[in-house]
């Protein structure tokens, strides 16, 4: 039987292109450690998600941009049957763009998410699927979209919910994501081992990955006119700047934004992704700019922000891309590799005849052959 598309969010369109020629190595500060108290089952919020057997949403404590404690929530699932020696391994799927708000995750729009989810199930892995903080019912919005360290310990934390909540799971496991969760399965991958060195964490796989926003951003200022075709690469261009006025509240963008710059961050801010079109219209990238986003603090800030590590991996990484996506543009995904062999990272990448939409699909055989590999199921 055919295998459904996924539809996945564009991240960045055409802009994307504008910096493939100037992207380089990054490398990020290390780890800290989580703080007191997270990890921690905290209820059931609903059996049943998504159709899928044995899934269930939870809610868990993680940590928030500030370091704090706070709530998220997430998806676990679980095959039927009686469990493996050492309990059911587990992947994490990073779901695509979705939104800053918290009507937009997953917990509430299964979506196409609930076929992978299923099609991981149906494979013999116990699967969680965070809804990255501020996307969930309850949860502290706005998201703080493509926050590095926030997606990174929402994963490992849930994991370790999981494991609190269900003695079936085992303490195995890698992450899987695409598109905005192929930025956050890179960043739990660097993460994970340290963040969570009880756990035993096996490698990741991230498809069309969200990268090198710290030099696409500082390409835009006020002089950049209206672009055709653009409207989708504003919305989400965007929402990086109103994630980080929640992931980086210390950080003031204000003197960045004119008056309808700001507008639209607050009315990101309260949208999901499916609705940015109608909330950007024809609004210009220049018309949102008070000043060059080169200028300043902001490139740095941006940098710990979002970043990618290309260095500091323990386990091996396989990174899957389509010749023909042009929301996040292979040569993207091209410089990505190129910073992690000079980092002396162990990864692979493979490229297919797909698209952003089709590139889950496409990938599977290799995504599943590199999973059983590195943590065989049932």
């Amino acid at each position: 039987m055919r295998r459904k598309r996924v539809r996945v969010v564009h991240f960045a369109g055409s802009v994307a292109v504008l910096a493939a020629v100037v992207m380089g190595t990054v490398a990020v500060p290390a780890a800290t450690a989580q703080p007191d108290g997270v990890g921690a089952f905290a209820g059931v919020v609903s059996d049943g998600w998504g159709g899928v057997v044995g899934a269930r949403s939870i809610r868990y404590t993680t940590e928030s941009p500030t370091g704090a404690t706070t709530i998220a929530t997430g998806i676990v699932a679980v095959p039927s049957g009686q469990p493996p020696a050492g309990g059911w391994p587990i992947v994490a799927w990073e779901h695509g763009s979705r939104g800053l708000a918290n009507q937009c995750g997953l917990t509430s729009l299964p979506g196409p998410d609930a076929d992978i989810v299923r099609r991981f199930v149906d494979t013999g892995y116990a699967v969680v699927a965070p809804d990255f903080l501020g996307l969930g019912p309850g949860t502290q919005a706005p998201h703080p979209y493509q926050h590095s360290r926030t997606e990174a310990t929402a994963t490992v934390d849930l994991v370790r919910a999981a494991r609190d909540a269900d003695p079936r799971l085992s303490k195995a496991w890698a992450v899987t994501g695409v598109s905005q969760g192929g930025h956050a399965a890179l960043n739990t991958g660097n993460i994970a081992s340290s963040y969570a060195p009880e756990l035993d964490f096996r490698g990741t796989v991230a498809m069309a990955p969200a990268s090198n926003i710290e030099t696409i951003l500082p390409l835009i200022g006020p002089q950049m006119p209206a672009l055709p075709g653009t409207g989708e690469a504003v919305g989400v261009l965007a929402a990086v700047l109103a994630g980080m006025r929640s992931g980086a509240p210390d950080f003031d963008l204000g003197p960045y934004l004119t008056p309808a710059g700001a507008d639209l961050l607050d009315r990101l801010s309260t949208s999901c992704v499916l609705d940015f079109g109608g909330q950007v219209g024809s609004t210009s990238f220049g018309s949102l700019l008070a000043q060059p986003l080169s200028s300043g603090p902001f490139p740095d800030r941006l940098r710990r922000y979002t970043a990618v590590p290309t260095t500091g991996y323990r386990q091996p990484i396989l990174l899957a891309h389509g010749i023909a996506d042009v929301s996040v543009p292979l040569p993207a995904t091209l410089a990505l590799a190129a910073g992690f062999r000079a980092g002396g990272v162990d990864f692979d990448l493979r490229t297919y005849d797909a698209d952003h939409q089709t590139i889950v699909d496409v990938a599977w055989p290799d995504t599943r052959a590199f999973l059983g590999r590195i943590l065989p199921p049932r």
